[in-house]
């Protein structure tokens, strides 16, 4: 006797909306979510660099932009937002230690590239995560850089 299989075992009550459905909600609910969080970078460079300090146990540092190549720079504020971390290892998944600390730049016009030396005896803690924040100010749209991981041993 020969038997027939059916290449879809689906009940007969299954409808193919019952899986579209959520899964179209659910595509076009996070599309919306990560764009929120894009962030151009044409037209600017962010990074970081660790400074070695002779006879130190712990180091600095830098985090350093250029806008000179950003055709908006009149009309944009940059936020760095520091946060401390308290267990190290496990690095962007961190405790956060204490409160987050903002730096504001506004000058970018004037002053396209820039840096901010961080220091260890400065966040007292020894490891944190930092990004960007870019504003452009004529419409107050917000765009953020992904965390980073710095440390200062």
């Amino acid at each position: 006797m020969k038997t027939q299989y059916s290449y879809l075992n689906f009940p007969t009550s299954f409808r193919f909306s019952d899986l579209y459905l959520p899964l179209i909600l659910g595509l076009l609910f996070s599309l919306s979510a990560f764009g929120q969080t894009e962030i151009n970078k044409n037209g600017f460079v962010i990074e970081s660099k660790t400074i070695l300090i002779e006879n130190s146990s712990t180091n600095n540092v830098e985090i350093s932009w250029d806008f000179s190549n950003s055709t908006n720079r009149t009309a944009t504020t940059l936020n760095i937002e520091v946060q401390p971390i308290n267990d190290c290892w496990n690095t962007l998944n961190g405790k956060n230690r204490s409160d987050m600390v903002l730096k504001t730049f506004k000058n970018l016009a004037e002053n396209p590239t820039g840096n901010l030396l961080l220091s260890s005896r400065e966040y007292n803690t020894k490891c944190f995560k930092w990004r960007a924040q870019i504003i452009n100010t004529n419409t107050r749209q917000e765009q953020y850089t992904d965390w980073q991981f710095s440390s200062f041993l």
